[in-house]
C-alpha cells in the first residue's frame, strides 16, 4: 500500500504541469465562493443534495461504477435543470450576494454620529411603548435598488419626531418601510422582498417576514418594531432576533463598525491571509477532486504511423529509394499524457555524416520527437535503407539540337543560344568530360520561314544529373537564323 502511494506521488510530479497548477486554482477560487455562500445563505437541503452528489459522482469514477457514471452522463443536463427549479430560491440568492459584491469601496462613506444611534434607539423604543408599527432599514455596504420597490425619496437628517410621523397610522405610507443610509432617511413607504423561511419567521407578521427576506438578499440591518406586542425584534444576515433597547443600541454601534471601520493601518498580504481556513480547506478539495477526477495514472498503449524526415543534408547531397518512408511505434503513457497532435510526430534522422552509395540507419527512441510523459515500447521496422548521392556542380554548355532541313534556297546560318552554359549537379566520381554538354529539345528547322527566329526550348536533362537550383527556369532563348544560298 505504501509503495502504492509512493508511486503515485512519484507519478504525480512527474506529469505535473503548470496548466494543472492554474487548474487547481481556479477550482480552489469557485469552491471558496461557494462554501462562502453555504456557510452564509444556503439552506440545509441544498448543503445536502450537492454533498450527495459530490460524493456519489466520485465514488462512481473512482470505483468505476459503470451504470451510475452512465447515468451521470446520460441525465447531466436533467439534473442541472431540476437543481435549478428545485433550489431556485438558493441560486437566487447566491446570485444576488454575488451581484451586490463591489470591488471598490466607497473611500468617502459616511459614518453615523452616536447622535444619531441614539435618535434611532430612542425612536424604536418610543414607537414600540405607543404600540406604532415600523420597519426602519439601515443599508450597510450592498446595493439594494434589485430588492426594493415603491417609495418617496427624503433625504432627511434622521430624528425621532420625523421617523415618529413617517409611521404614524395616520399617514398614508406608514405601513412602508424607511431606507437609512448614515445618518440620513433616503426613502420611505418602500416595499421589502418576503422570506420564505417560515422556521424563522415563526408567528410573525408582514413587516417581520419582510425584514427577514431582505437581511437574507443583503448585508443591511433591519429594526422591526411590532404594533400589536410593542417589541422590538433586529433582523441581520436571514436571523430574527428580539432585542431591547440597549441591546438595540449595541448592535447598531457594532452594526457601523464593521459597515464602516475606523481607518487603521492595513498589514500587508491582509486579503491572503483573511478567512485562512475556509481558503486552505477550498485549496485542499480543488486538490482533492483534481487527483480524483482528473488526474489519472494508468498506463495506456497507443500506435501510431510515423513519417520518417531526413535533417542536416549536407550540400549537394541526395537520397534516393528511402525504404520506407515512415514507421509504426507504439507508446504507453497515462491517458493525460497523450494530449497531443500525433501529425506532429516524425521520425528525425541526422545525416551529415552519411557517404556515398547505400546506407542503412537504425532508428532509436530518441529519433522521436515524443511529449514527455510519453515512453516508447516497440518501432516497425528498426531501421531503412537508402541510396546516397554526393554531387559536384558543374558548369556545362548548352546545345541546340535540330531535325530536319530548311527550307529549299536557303541555308542554316547562326544559333544563339542564352543563357550560352548551366550549373549541373554531377553524382561525385564523374569524370566532368562525361557530361560535356547538355542538348535543348529538338528544334524543327522546317518550321523557319523569316530570317531570323527567336523562340525558347526546352533543356533535357542527361541522365544522372541534377539542376542546381530545381526552382531555375529549365527552358533557354534560342535565336536562329537563316540565309540564301
Amino acid at each position: 500500500m505504501f509503495n502504492n502511494f509512493v508511486s503515485f506521488l512519484n507519478k504525480t510530479f512527474l506529469y505535473f504541469r503548470f496548466a494543472d497548477l492554474f487548474d487547481i486554482m481556479v477550482i480552489a477560487v469557485i469552491l471558496y465562493f461557494v462554501l462562502t455562500w453555504i456557510k452564509k445563505r444556503a439552506s440545509r437541503s441544498a448543503i445536502i443534495a450537492l454533498v450527495s452528489v459530490v460524493v456519489l459522482y466520485s465514488c462512481a469514477h473512482l470505483f468505476s461504477m459503470y451504470l451510475t457514471s452512465m447515468l451521470f452522463k446520460a441525465g447531466l443536463t436533467a439534473a442541472l435543470v431540476a437543481l435549478v427549479l428545485i433550489f431556485q430560491e438558493d441560486l437566487r440568492m447566491a446570485i444576488e450576494q454575488i451581484s451586490s459584491w463591489s470591488i471598490y469601496n466607497s473611500k468617502h462613506a459616511l459614518v453615523a454620529s452616536t447622535k444619531t444611534i441614539d435618535s434611532l434607539v430612542e425612536s424604536a423604543a418610543n414607537l414600540a411603548r405607543d404600540r406604532i408599527g415600523a420597519l426602519i432599514v439601515i443599508k450597510g455596504r450592498d446595493s439594494l435598488d434589485r430588492h426594493l420597490s415603491g417609495g418617496i425619496s427624503l433625504n432627511g437628517r434622521i430624528s425621532m419626531p420625523l421617523l415618529y410621523s413617517i409611521f404614524h397610522p395616520a399617514t398614508p405610507s406608514h405601513d412602508g418601510a424607511v431606507i437609512v443610509e448614515a445618518d440620513r432617511i433616503e426613502h420611505f413607504g418602500v416595499r421589502l422582498p418576503l422570506s420564505h423561511n417560515s422556521a424563522e419567521v415563526g408567528n410573525t407578521g408582514t413587516r417581520h417576514t419582510a425584514a427577514l427576506g431582505l437581511s437574507e438578499r443583503s448585508d443591511a440591518m433591519i429594526i422591526v418594531v411590532s404594533e400589536e406586542r410593542g417589541v422590538i425584534s433586529i433582523a441581520e444576515s436571514g436571523h430574527l432576533n428580539q432585542v431591547s433597547s440597549h441591546t438595540l443600541q449595541e448592535r447598531l454601534s457594532g452594526f457601523y463598525r464593521k459597515i464602516f471601520p475606523e481607518p487603521r493601518v492595513t498589514k500587508k498580504h491582509t486579503w491572503v491571509t483573511n478567512n485562512m481556513p475556509m481558503k486552505l480547506a477550498s485549496i485542499g478539495f480543488a486538490i482533492l477532486f483534481w487527483m480524483v477526477l482528473a488526474f489519472k495514472v494508468e498506463l495506456v498503449n497507443r500506435t501510431f504511423t510515423v513519417p520518417v524526415e531526413c535533417r542536416n543534408l549536407p550540400k549537394y547531397l541526395l537520397i534516393e529509394n528511402q525504404n520506407p518512408t515512415s514507421v509504426q511505434i507504439s507508446v504507453s503513457g497515462i491517458e493525460r499524457a497523450f494530449n497531443f497532435d500525433p501529425k506532429a510526430l516524425v521520425v528525425s534522422l541526422d545525416m551529415e555524416s552519411i557517404t556515398n552509395g547505400e546506407q542503412s540507419l537504425k532508428i532509436e527512441k530518441h529519433h522521436i520527437n515524443l511529449p514527455r510523459g510519453i515512453k516508447v515500447e516497440k518501432i516497425s521496422p528498426r531501421k531503412i535503407t537508402f541510396i546516397s548521392l554526393h554531387f559536384t556542380p558543374v558548369d556545362v554548355p548548352v546545345k541546340c539540337r535540330t531535325v530536319g532541313e530548311v527550307k529549299d534556297g536557303y541555308q542554316l546560318g547562326e544559333i544563339k543560344l542564352q543563357p550560352p552554359t548551366i550549373k549541373l549537379l554531377v553524382p561525385s566520381g564523374h569524370k566532368k568530360t562525361r557530361v560535356s554538354e547538355i542538348y535543348t529539345e529538338p528544334f524543327k528547322l522546317d518550321q523557319l520561314s523569316d530570317h531570323t527566329t527567336s523562340t525558347r526550348l526546352k533543356l533535357v536533362l542527361p541522365s544522372g544529373t541534377q539542376f542546381l537550383n530545381e526552382e531555375e527556369d529549365r527552358n533557354v532563348k534560342a535565336v536562329i537564323s537563316i540565309c540564301k544560298d
